[in-house]
């Protein structure tokens, strides 16, 4: 075992020397490594050539490395003011051999965090809700879950400040991991999991990443809208913007031939955890969808489609850890602005970012080789040095793209 894991560690210290390497070869070159007025492909007709954006070397390189360290596909689709370049690498899943298409559908993980504080503010916007309002003025039973210290408003749910732990550390030590990847949680089984972890301090106001945050939320949204979180964030976001493949289900599509498969090695068995029972429904990392309808996504929010410019403004304000209300922000080297957009880890590793216009978008993906653990630990990736590398990748990328 120990030997496993340090064949495990060596494959992932070599994958991330070669991205470094790709990453500072890249940069050091220059901001603007894919021009957009470069010559159309030989053969390809003009429309084509005109809609199409040049390969991204730095995505291209670290999909193959992903590819070679195991992952079964990767995904990518980059935009820039109506140009796009997409691209799908490796198997719809391994055991047919079947060719991943760049319009599967993947696990969009903490990306539905973002969709989910849409729904929120636009309570807030309504004037239904307030930002510093308590929880338990819209969740009464939230006190009973989870046995907060204090008051807890909605915006320290949003941006991870209210210091509310998470499950999985509950979950774990009441059952082993392949019986909770088989188990599918209530909003309140959740919560009352979580509960039983204590809290990390009395005074608030310090970061702690914890899914608990949007299950509370959502249980909030359902109260006020009177319909599951799904069904709200189907009618406010995924079907006004034609996100045809996009869905937040209450029961998994395990049939559906265009799901990417991702597995996972548990005590010498291969299980399928493309759409595993502990994320159905998940208001915190249960979003299926794809790298095109994400993209859509932040586009249309960043464009002010989904939300005014004043309560989009509260939502990219940061609080700590590079957190604002459901989004995630990062430095614009091609406009000394940011990116806005979010990431997230759970047998996908996934990451979106767009420019705060949304005229420049990169959305990527790939399925963690079966290798890999502590999925349900780490889903904000912090326990996995491929999701590091996938984010620096996409920066790198787009920054490549003025």
């Amino acid at each position: 075992m120990e030997a496993a894991r340090a064949s495990h560690t060596s494959r992932i210290s070599r994958a991330g020397f070669r991205v470094a390497v790709v990453l500072a070869l890249t940069l050091a070159s220059g901001a603007c490594t894919y021009p957009l007025t470069s010559e159309p492909l030989a053969g390809t007709p003009t429309s084509d050539a005109q809609a199409a954006l040049p390969e991204s070397p730095v995505a291209d390189f670290f999909a193959h490395e992903m590819l070679n360290r195991g992952a079964p596909a990767v995904v990518v689709q980059i935009k820039v003011r109506g140009r796009e370049w997409s691209q799908a690498y490796g198997s719809q899943d391994v055991e047919t051999g079947e060719p991943v298409a760049v319009t599967d559908r993947i696990q969009a993980g903490g990306i539905t965090q973002s969709m989910v504080a849409v729904s929120v503010l636009k309570l807030v916007q309504e004037g239904k809700l307030g930002l510093e309002d308590p929880v338990t003025e819209y969740f009464p039973e939230f006190e009973q879950l989870v046995h907060p210290p204090g008051p807890v408003t909605i915006r320290s749910l949003m941006n991870h400040s209210s210091g509310l732990p998470d499950a999985p550390e509950a979950i774990l030590k009441a059952m082993p991991p392949k019986q909770a990847i088989d188990t599918r949680f209530s909003i309140q089984d959740y919560l009352r999991m979580a509960g039983t972890v204590p809290w990390a301090h009395a005074n608030f106001q310090l970061f702690r990443f914890s899914d608990s945050n949007y299950f509370a939320l959502a249980a909030i949204v359902q109260k006020l809208r009177g319909q599951p979180i799904g069904d709200v964030l189907n009618s406010e976001i995924f079907v006004p913007l034609g996100m045809s493949h996009t869905s937040l289900s209450a029961e998994p599509e395990r049939d559906a031939r265009d799901m990417i498969q991702s597995y996972e090695f548990i005590d010498g068995e291969r299980i399928n955890a493309s759409q595993p029972e502990y994320l159905v429904g998940s208001p915190a990392e249960g979003v299926i969808s794809t790298v095109g309808d994400i993209n859509t996504f932040y586009a249309a929010l960043m464009q002010g489609r989904l939300l005014t410019a004043n309560t989009l403004r509260d939502m990219q304000t940061l609080w700590q850890e590079n957190h604002g209300l459901g989004l995630q922000r990062w430095n614009d080297e091609c406009t000394n602005g940011f990116y806005y957009g979010y990431g997230g880890s759970t047998w996908f590793a996934s990451i979106a970012l767009s420019t705060s216009d949304g005229s420049r978008q990169i959305t990527m993906s790939f399925a963690y080789p079966s290798d890999t653990d502590k999925h349900i630990e780490s889903t904000d990736g912090s326990g996995q040095p491929e999701f590091e590398q996938l984010r620096q990748v996409a920066i790198a990328a787009m920054n490549g793209l003025c």
